[in-house]
């Protein structure tokens, strides 16, 4: 410790500012002050004094840096063990979210499993030996085998696709994601894997689609209990999967049921003076959708429009635009109200 650096010592002194250590020390000095008659002492004398106090408050200072250099090793402890915690962690997470696919692979080991990933900007269409076949979506993947099982037909997918099963009874087909397992017998049907944004979907075009929670997606084993409730999907609507639950809604744009089958119909969306009540019938049976109202006095209004050319909900825009009224979705039904 230099002249400059002791004057500063007892500045900070002075100010309550430094450490009991070198305040232990001060107090020394001033002790030793008070105590001797420096007036006795040549200049020498005083400055080899002071020298030697600067002396045993630097060794003073030097002593706890053992502890300080021990008490610096936490940090970098710490950091090292939040750095193996990190990876472990996510060595278990990778692990899990690998874990539903590894699963399909092992339970299909006897087959002929073939991958194929949409490299491309737009949808790829891929047959399946069973002549379904499945659309998919920019960088999507599917596992399935070149020849199905004969008792069963399954396949693993990654991203989102677009998939228009072939009919078999005696050989359900099955879809696999890290989330879900969706059974149909024949049907067409979309798969949205889950993503950072929003959680995995199935949305049911044609036919009837069960859907259960996909046991294998983790590592641990979950109870029973906790398992999300498998629904089943009828054409129109949609099933979301998050936090252990399935739950069931509408399609964001519903189409006809003679659309969605390619089939004739008799149906007619040019309305005259159609009481509401009927004109609901008509909607009800075209998309499979129930719709109802709240109020009895609806079904008494009356509404004249040709709605042949629109969606399912403009049409219920244009209608509840002339009755003063609104609809929302409730489930897998729509209610019109007319209540603020």
């Amino acid at each position: 410790m230099n002249q400059k650096s002791f004057y500063d010592l007892l500045s900070r002194y002075e100010n309550g500012n430094c450490t009991e250590a070198e305040k232990l020390w001060v107090d020394k000095w001033y002790h030793n002050l008070n105590n001797q008659n420096f007036k006795d002492l040549s200049s020498t004398a005083l400055e080899e004094m002071q020298v030697n106090t600067w002396l045993n408050i630097n060794n003073v200072e030097s002593k706890p840096t053992p502890a300080l250099k021990v008490k610096r090793l936490w940090p970098k402890i710490a950091i090292a063990a939040s750095i193996i915690i990190a990876f472990f962690i996510a060595g278990l997470y990778l692990s899990s979210y690998n874990h539903a696919e590894q699963s399909f692979i092992d339970e299909n080991e006897g087959l002929n499993l073939i991958s194929k990933t949409n490299e491309s900007d737009s949808s790829l269409v891929i047959s399946l030996s069973d002549e379904s076949t499945v659309t998919l979506k920019p960088q999507a993947n599917i596992i399935y085998p070149k020849v199905f099982a004969a008792n069963k037909r399954t396949v693993y997918l990654k991203g989102s696709a677009f998939f228009s099963v072939s009919k078999n009874p005696k050989r359900p087909f099955y879809v696999y994601n890290q989330k879900l397992v969706i059974r149909v017998l024949g049907t067409s049907f979309w798969v949205k894997s889950s993503t950072d944004k929003l959680p995995a979907q199935v949305a049911v075009r044609t036919g009837k689609v069960q859907v259960a929670e996909n046991q294998k997606s983790s590592l641990f084993t979950f109870d029973k209990e906790k398992l999300a409730k498998p629904i089943l999907l009828t054409p129109n609507q949609k099933g979301i999967f998050a936090d252990h639950k399935l739950n069931k809604t509408l399609v964001s744009k519903p189409i006809p049921l003679a659309e969605a089958y390619n089939i004739p119909t008799k149906l007619s969306y040019n309305f005259k003076e159609e009481s509401i009540k009927e004109i609901f019938k008509t909607l009800s049976e075209a998309y499979g959708i129930k719709i109802k109202s709240d109020n009895e006095q609806i079904s008494t209004y009356t509404f004249t429009g040709d709605l042949s050319k629109k969606g399912l909900y403009e049409q219920l825009d244009l209608i509840c635009g002339t009755i003063s009224s609104k609809y929302y979705i409730q489930g897998t039904s729509i209610v019109v109200s007319n209540k603020n």
